[in-house]
């Protein structure tokens, strides 16, 4: 049997039950009215029966969908945090390494230079201590070709006076 049929079943039986004297009340077979409702449940579509079952566990199922609708959102913003974060951190370091990049050149320039002013500071004494050596070299040079000159002159004189 189906629905409808029910329906209309339990409709006859409402029309159909007889009335007490003089009153509008009726008298209703209640086992076939029992009966025919629990035909009526037992043959309710399943759809209508999940619906009646989501209906008793409406608040339920909206309280779960919010605590998960929550959960979801707030997981994302932790993860966008997390990406504006990391973002952050990234031009936090990329600035870091500019600066540090920048400092290290600074650092450079003024080593280079100051290793170049301490390398001519070296060379000039350098090239002051060999000047001055060489001025030695040359007057020794000088001293010794007159001392040779002064020897060779004497010693020419003496053999001219051994010849004679």
């Amino acid at each position: 049997m189906d629905i409808v049929q029910i329906i209309d079943e339990l409709e006859q039986e409402f029309i159909g039950s007889k009335n007490f004297l003089w009153s509008k009340k009726s008298l209703i077979n209640m086992d076939k009215f029992a009966s025919l409702l629990a035909d009526l449940k037992a043959n309710l579509p399943e759809a209508v029966q999940e619906a009646s079952y989501v209906l008793s566990k409406k608040e339920q199922i909206l309280n779960n969908a919010k605590a998960e609708a929550r959960k979801t959102i707030a997981e994302a913003e932790f993860r966008a945090e997390q990406l504006v974060s990391s973002s952050e951190i990234f031009k936090k370091s990329e600035k870091e390494a500019a600066e540090l990049m920048e400092s290290t050149n600074r650092k450079c320039a003024e080593l280079y230079n100051v290793t170049k002013s301490n390398i001519d500071k070296m060379l000039k004494s350098v090239d002051s201590y060999l000047e001055q050596n060489l001025q030695i070299v040359r007057q020794n040079r000088s001293e010794l070709e007159i001392a040779i000159n002064k020897i060779q002159n004497e010693t020419f004189i003496s053999s001219d006076d051994d010849k004679r």
